[in-house]
């Protein structure tokens, strides 16, 4: 199993702290939490970070048939891009958004999440471990998913 990690704009600046381990961990050490943690669910990931919209849209576009799901925390864009919400709509895989911070503490703008409606799950307020539990939370969906053998559309 592969997953798309996805972040937004200005992820990369952030420092993140986890409850009961010392000191602060930086962004590429939030990447190596994520691939580790992950590594021992028996998933791979590809991580990328953006500042700039059209990018992470066309991560998205190009995630079908690479990974089979997308763990996205779109930084800003949650707010602003119905282009994102649009894009993991069509993409073919699901998604899953994880928010590390707890938004209702920030300016009330911030309630209004365009990603999370093309989202099948939301992990907000749990800093690094949310990306992981994310990330086994789509696992577990996308095995129920094929279990349940093909679809009939309309």
């Amino acid at each position: 199993m592969k997953f798309l990690i996805l972040n937004g704009p200005n992820m990369n600046l952030y420092t993140y702290e986890e409850p009961g381990v010392p000191g602060c961990m930086d962004f590429e050490g939030l990447l190596e939490y994520i691939a580790s943690c992950c590594e021992q669910m028996g998933i791979q990931v590809d991580c990328f970070q953006s500042n700039h919209e059209g990018d992470l849209i066309d991560e998205i576009q190009n995630a079908a048939g690479r990974v089979d799901g997308i763990v996205i925390n779109a930084g800003g864009y949650a707010q602003t891009s119905v282009a994102l919400l649009d894009a993991l709509r069509l993409a073919g895989v699901p998604a899953v958004e994880v928010v590390p911070e707890d938004l209702r503490e920030k300016e009330p703008f911030r309630k209004n999440d365009f990603v999370a409606l093309g989202c099948q799950g939301h992990f907000i307020g749990e800093g690094p471990a949310g990306y992981v539990h994310a990330c086994a939370y789509l696992a577990q969906l996308i095995r129920l998913d094929e279990r349940s053998g093909p679809r009939m559309t309309m």
